[in-house]
């Protein structure tokens, strides 16, 4: 039986022995509908059951129409606090069930007394309580959940808290920390296992690990053995670990462990050590910037070989760029090769950007490789890319990541490049407002024409676009009123406010002051008046 069942059986046994006195009145009818419920009204113990009062009924028991036993109101508290206390105190409960004086109902103890002497279950407490707690503590009880007092109200979330395995917050097992490896493994080295129980500072000589410097690399311990160990090593030590390694690189570069201990020989390596880590890679190159922990190598290795190599891992990539640019992994790599390598020298992920420049630019991972193209490589290297963007502004502001392309390219972008873009915004600028991709770009457009490299060649295109927002005085519905009390628009509004200067500045104030109480009674409008006191524009 469940915890709530025994419950259950005290309290029905309770309300039993209180009505044994009188000959029990079963009524199987319509319900408590027939007991004071008006037609039509749900019943307050109906709301469990969404058909309200349809389905059978249960039978009232002798219960009063309140749904309280009849009885008088001594024997009816008597048994309300009999039945809070085997709730909340089991061994209290049986102590008090066990003495004749104290048991009116003749109940047998329920308590040490269920089969296999199982103690009752309390849904209060924190656990099961033990038979041989004197009053139900340890286990019982109030505490519920993380140690007692807070957890317990009544609902059970405190238990809900209780972690697998009773260990408390912080104390789940770690991989890294000594002593938390178990015991000795057969299966291991004796090396390793000594090095799994004093942790990565254990003393133990290097020529004791280097018979098993794969199965070191392999583990998550023996794994930060190594690179402590390289951290401080000397130069003939780095090469003995480099000789123990070598030909297995492609192997530990996508194991979850040994990836850490190519990507350090990467960073402490010599110069000759890269490059033939390098060649060993290069036929699986392309495959392992697609791996989860290649990719990871792959990267560190474009950050830290010679130029020359580079251009090798340049080559491989080339293959199949696409590919990895559109990979959750391989695009990382590709980023990586923008950034470190020289501009001259990523033609090839340039040609296959602009080949398809709308749709990398609308790609969950594209966008961000033409997003580091705009960062690193000159405006006359990527002509043909941003000429074809240029054409699909208006659907790519609107799209979940080719806003951000269209944001870098206001910010990177040349001068004529930022004014064809102002000027579809203007075209649009109630739509992009209202927008959630868009009103980004609507806001990045403001701060460009106004504080950006270029905002002195752009002052028309600002001015332009402030009063196309302004809107006529005679117009009775102008964008700045469509747009401030939306969602998105409200910050175009505010940002507006921040930048806007000269005449427009003190049209824009007369628009909003004129709106003030339709403003005051929107939670949008509560963010511009904001803003106009900030700006002391109120």
């Amino acid at each position: 039986m469940q915890g709530g069942e025994y419950m259950q059986s005290a309290s029905n046994a309770a309300a039993a022995a209180a009505n044994a006195a009188a000959p029990m009145k079963v009524e199987i009818g319509p319900g408590r509908r027939d007991e004071g419920t008006p037609s039509g009204k749900r019943s307050p113990g109906s709301r469990r059951n969404k058909g309200g009062n349809a389905g059978p009924q249960q039978p009232s028991f002798g219960m009063a129409p309140g749904g309280m036993p009849g009885m008088d109101p001594a024997a009816m508290s008597q048994a309300m606090a009999m039945n809070m206390q085997m709730m909340y105190n089991p061994a209290m409960a049986q102590a008090f069930m066990s003495m004749p004086a104290m048991n009116p109902f003749a109940v047998p103890p329920m308590f040490g007394g269920m089969p296999g002497n199982m103690p009752m279950y309390n849904p209060m407490g924190g656990g099961m309580p033990s038979p041989s707690s004197p009053m139900g503590f340890g286990g019982c009880g109030m505490g519920g959940g993380k140690g007692g007092g807070k957890g317990a109200k009544g609902d059970g979330k405190g238990r809900g808290k209780t972690r697998r395995g009773n260990k408390p917050k912080g104390a789940q097992d770690r991989a890294g920390s000594p002593g938390s490896a178990g015991d000795d493994d057969p299966d291991r080295s004796a090396a390793l296992n000594q090095v799994r129980k004093e942790g990565a500072k254990s003393k133990i000589p290097l020529g004791e690990v280097l018979p098993h410097v794969l199965e070191f690399a392999r583990d998550s311990h023996g794994s930060r053995f190594l690179q402590s160990t390289l951290d401080a090593a000397e130069k003939d030590d780095k090469q003995l670990i480099f000789s123990g390694i070598q030909g297995n690189f492609i192997a530990l570069a996508n194991d979850a462990h040994g990836n850490f201990v190519v990507q350090k020989f990467f960073d402490i390596g010599s110069v000759d050590q890269k490059k033939e880590i390098v060649t060993e890679l290069y036929p699986k190159l392309l495959v392992l910037a697609n791996e989860t922990h290649g990719c990871r190598v792959v990267q560190k290795a474009i950050q830290h070989v010679p130029r020359e190599s580079q251009l090798v891992m340049a080559s491989k990539l080339k293959e199949n760029v696409v590919a990895c640019i559109e990979s959750m992994h391989g695009n990382h790599v590709i980023q990586k090769c923008i950034e470190q390598m020289p501009p001259d020298s990523v033609t090839f992920i340039i040609e296959a950007v602009e080949a398809e420049a709308q749709r990398m630019a609308s790609h969950m991972y594209g966008c961000r490789v033409a997003q580091r193209l705009l960062e690193h490589c000159a405006s006359h290297q990527l002509e043909t890319m941003l000429n074809k963007i240029l054409t699909v502004i208006d659907k790519l502001a609107t799209d979940n990541y080719g806003n951000y392309v269209v944001q870098h390219m206001l910010e990177h972008g040349r001068v004529e490049d930022k004014k064809i873009i102002i000027g579809v915004i203007e075209k649009n600028i109630v739509e992009f407002s209202k927008h959630k991709c868009s009103s980004n770009v609507v806001e990045k457009a403001l701060e460009i024409a106004t504080v950006g490299e270029h905002a002195a060649q752009l002052e028309n295109e600002r001015s332009s676009l402030m009063f196309r927002v302004i809107g006529d005085p005679q117009d009775p519905n102008p964008p700045l009123r469509q747009m401030m009390e939306d969602r998105f628009g409200n910050f175009i509004v505010q940002r507006m406010i921040e930048h806007a200067r000269g005449p427009e500045r003190e049209r824009l104030r007369q628009q909003l002051q004129a709106s003030q109480d339709q403003l005051k009674n929107s939670s949008h409008g509560k963010h511009i008046l904001n803003a106009l006191r900030k700006e002391n524009m109120a």
